[in-house]
């Protein structure tokens, strides 16, 4: 079985249109064949796409640092519960064990979470589909702060290819099942390139 990493908030207090999304598109997975890697929680929006796998017959498996793995912080029905010593241990497993990633609405662990795997991608220590769940607008903001980086030349065109948003589950669901490899190009020797140029023109100059 393929896996899907699922990033989101771990909080509970925000607008039922979030949990309600989040449940959607565990389902979503569960009803593709598709099992769910996160970070083991019970509540907020990791909880609710937890359920909502769970509601399809599918199979979740929780990643969680010690420090959280506690009763009312772990969801209880994972069919695997790994627990690692730090962050940084949980986020390389749930990366190893991910063919995708879908990026939830969150707080800043889940920007962190979502930003790196972009970055990851940009670097070729992965290859793999990053949809971002766009629920009520969460993440124009952020979408388009990505869009500055491209259009001012501090990232590469190339890189709108890694990830993608949607508004619906089913739109970020489907399109993560459907991308293939971004064709990326590579960043370091590029950049090492273009400084050659730019000091070349400086020095004419």
């Amino acid at each position: 079985m393929r896996h899907a990493c699922v990033f989101g908030a771990s909080c509970s207090k925000v607008d039922k249109a979030y949990l309600k999304a989040a449940y959607e598109a565990g389902a979503l997975l569960a009803e593709a064949g598709v099992g769910m890697v996160f970070g083991g929680g019970d509540t907020g929006l990791m909880g609710a796409a937890a359920r909502g796998v769970k509601s399809k017959g599918g199979e979740v498996i929780g990643v969680i640092p010690e420090k959280l793995n506690q009763p009312g912080i772990a969801y209880p029905d994972c069919d695997a519960l790994i627990v690692t010593p730090d962050m940084h241990a949980r986020k390389a497993k749930m990366e190893a064990l991910s063919f995708g990633f879908l990026a939830l609405p969150g707080g800043f662990g889940t920007l962190e979470e979502l930003l790196e795997v972009i970055t990851l991608n940009q670097l070729g220590y992965l290859s793999a589909p990053v949809a971002i769940l766009n629920t009520q607008g969460y993440y124009d903001a952020l979408l388009a702060q990505l869009e500055t980086c491209i259009v001012q030349d501090f990232t590469d065109s190339a890189c709108r290819a890694i990830y993608h948003a949607a508004d619906t589950p089913q739109d970020a669901v489907a399109w993560m099942l459907a991308a293939g490899p971004a064709d990326l190009p590579n960043k370091i020797k590029d950049a090492i390139e273009d400084d050659k140029r730019i000091r070349a023109q400086q020095t004419t100059n």
